[in-house]
């Protein structure tokens, strides 16, 4: 049977037009947003989520923006020196303590599957004690006779209270409020600190220079061995099993890291299966033969879930073709505003959601 992440990824380049195209049951707006794996956008809070994998090219880093502190000691100055096990432990650790409560984090991606583009997409995160927003927006390239488009959605949690900023039933942009507190997983937004764990004395950072950006003279450490990679929630294309092919660090005076660059790649293998979706708004999988049937039941089962009329069965006019993919993501990671004061409020107006899990 598919996990969820394999179902998503199955699903991601089949659904994410129609998907676009359905309009959300109250039950189904937080649903699968429930899955901390991934982030959502519209209906994507479900099914699709980030895309698990794909992309491509380095993406521009950003520039840093503040930051201060007075942990740990100045990282060495000489170039190409590399970094003792304790001097990683210390910016590991002076990072944590500075963000341990408040602060901003920006991700950018840009990502590809054989070599074509999918998806680039920006996520713009405050978190100030438990209260958390999160900014998404992701931009699909045209595609299969359809016009690019982009696609927004805000994820906010404050004291405990998920809202979700997106196109409701009525097909208008609204905060929706979650109402079912009892009935599903606890909402989350993904913690981007959780990319502290790359720094790892295993990947032997390398001193390859220094450069002043936002006022701040920062040292440019270069991972000269891949890391092993744990699933970092917070980062698209970043799941287990991926093979770190570049990872760059920019940090300040006081060991806090500013800034990570990094780039992914896996390979993946998908079995012929293909989605459509009927006159009446039902989705039907299909299949060339029954040696695929088995895996369209259970994608169908797992999709039951959220989309009551889902079927399955076998059309041997379909191209029985297991195709294989190359995906690579490009991510860019900036962090700011360590420990200041940020202040996250409620929507004034919010639509009532019962979603269950």
């Amino acid at each position: 049977m598919l996990t969820d992440e394999q179902l998503a990824d199955q699903l991601r380049t089949r659904l994410r037009r129609e998907v676009a195209t359905v309009e959300p049951s109250g039950d189904l707006l937080a649903s699968l947003r429930r899955r901390q794996s991934r982030r959502s956008l519209k209906l994507q809070v479900t099914i699709v989520g980030v895309p698990v994998m794909a992309a491509g090219v380095a993406v521009a880093v950003l520039v840093a923006t503040g930051g201060s502190g007075s942990h740990g000691q100045t990282p060495p100055e000489v170039t190409n020196t590399v970094l003792t096990a304790k001097t990683v432990h210390k910016m590991a650790s002076a990072s944590r303590h500075a963000l341990a409560h408040s602060g901003r984090v920006t991700i950018t991606y840009r990502q590809r599957s054989n070599g074509a583009l999918q998806v680039t997409g920006r996520s713009g995160i405050t978190f100030a004690g438990k209260n958390w927003n999160d900014v998404i927006s992701q931009t699909f390239p045209a595609q299969d006779g359809q016009p690019a488009h982009t696609q927004s959605a805000i994820n906010r949690i404050v004291d405990g209270q998920f809202y979700l900023y997106t196109e409701g039933r009525n097909g208008k942009v609204e905060w929706l409020r979650e109402t079912n507190q009892t009935g599903h997983p606890k909402l989350t937004i993904p913690d981007p600190r959780t990319l502290f764990r790359l720094l790892n004395p295993s990947a032997s950072f390398k001193i390859v220079g220094h450069r002043v950006m936002g006022g701040l003279r920062l040292t440019e450490l270069r991972a000269t061995t891949a890391p092993r990679l744990p699933a970092l929630r917070g980062l698209p294309g970043v799941t287990r099993g991926v093979h770190v092919t570049s990872l760059t660090v920019w940090v300040d005076r006081h060991n806090l890291v500013h800034q990570m660059s990094l780039r992914v790649t896996q390979h993946h293998t998908a079995d012929p299966i293909y989605m459509q979706k009927k006159a009446n708004g039902a989705f039907r999988i299909l299949v060339p033969s029954k040696a695929f049937l088995k895996e369209a039941k259970a994608m169908a089962r797992k999709l039951r879930a959220h989309y009551p009329h889902v079927t399955a069965r076998v059309d041997p006019s379909l191209n029985g073709h297991v195709r294989h993919y190359f995906y690579v993501t490009s991510a860019s990671v900036t962090f700011s505003d360590f420990g200041k004061r940020l202040v996250i409020t409620a929507p004034k107006h919010s639509v009532p959601v019962f979603a269950r899990g």
